[in-house]
């Protein structure tokens, strides 16, 4: 069924008149002044078939009424609170019968599945960048309310809430989290892998050493990378006056700096904003490193100055 749209050209049943539109009333004037008919009769006679404009309850089936030329759902409030509950689930088309309207499945196993799906069909439309972008936005606006409403996180503050086992699972799940590579990756992450794979250098994601994470460890070489955000590592460039925890941030760097040297890897540190916004440096940084440094027998200290 096509609905009556004014705006749109019209051919009487009738007789094969046509014009452009009835948006002026021609329309509805030819058909008055050729036919006898007012504008409703004619469509309820000859636009509209039966079945077009029967009640959309199933027990009823009357004729409904129109409203601006379009017929509507039900022939009366009383039917469209009686309407038929009976409808099929989303998921396994099983008929079923809830008296709230807007469930869709039969079940929670079916209500749980159809979410999955429609979250999967959403991160497969969208590109990883687009992703990246909308976790962010929501990242951000719950900072900004907890801000706001002075609420902040559960935890925020707080010191001697788990016991040491505790923390050592936490650890150790943690860890086994960035062997699987289960995290996402960070945006300047993503171009850092993207060029180590222009150069098609053989490298690993989420390395361990001695219970700490690093970003990136070049197998052949021995070469660990970090990519440092601005703001959780405290770029000086930004915040000259790092914050408590921001020091804490950046001592928990220095232990890895030395845990690293310590095993015999060369660790270099990029900040977020040379990623972003100077990447030729970075790349001229990890070229000098690959051309001075031999496989596997590497001792020079790669720490960016």
């Amino acid at each position: 069924m096509i609905p009556y749209d004014a705006k749109k050209s019209q051919t009487c049943k009738i007789c094969g008149f046509k014009i452009s539109h009835n948006k002026q009333g021609r329309f509805t004037s030819h058909l008055k002044n050729e036919h006898e008919l007012s504008l409703k009769d004619y469509l309820v006679s000859y636009y509209y078939t039966r079945d077009d404009l029967e009640c959309y309850n199933e027990t009823c089936k009357s004729i409904v009424q129109l409203r601006r030329g379009k017929p509507n759902k039900y022939c009366s409030k009383g039917c469209g609170r009686r309407q038929s509950r009976l409808r099929k689930c989303k998921v396994c088309s099983k008929d079923f019968e809830k008296e709230d309207l807007r469930v869709s499945t039969c079940s929670e196993s079916c209500h749980k599945q159809l979410k999955k799906s429609l979250a999967k069909s959403w991160h497969e439309s969208l590109k990883e960048e687009e992703k990246l972008q909308h976790f962010q936005k929501i990242i951000s606006k719950t900072a900004k309310t907890r801000k706001a409403n002075k609420t902040p996180s559960w935890n925020s503050g707080k010191t001697g809430i788990y016991s040491e086992e505790t923390i050592e699972k936490i650890r150790q799940a943690t860890i086994k989290q960035f062997e699987e590579q289960v995290f996402r990756k960070t945006k300047i992450e993503f171009l850092m892998e993207k060029y180590l794979q222009e150069l098609k250098m053989k490298y690993k994601y989420s390395f361990i050493l001695q219970k700490r994470q690093y970003d990136f460890l070049l197998v052949e070489y021995k070469i660990i990378i970090e990519c440092d955000g601005d703001y959780w590592h405290a770029n000086p460039k930004f915040y000259p006056e790092p914050k408590d925890w921001q020091k804490e941030r950046m001592k928990i760097d220095l232990e890895k700096n030395e845990i690293a040297q310590g095993n015999g890897y060369h660790i270099t540190r990029f900040w977020e904003d040379d990623i972003l916004n100077n990447f030729d440096y970075v790349k001229n940084i990890i070229h000098d490193l690959l051309a001075t440094t031999q496989p596997e027998t590497a001792n020079v200290n790669a720490q960016k100055q």
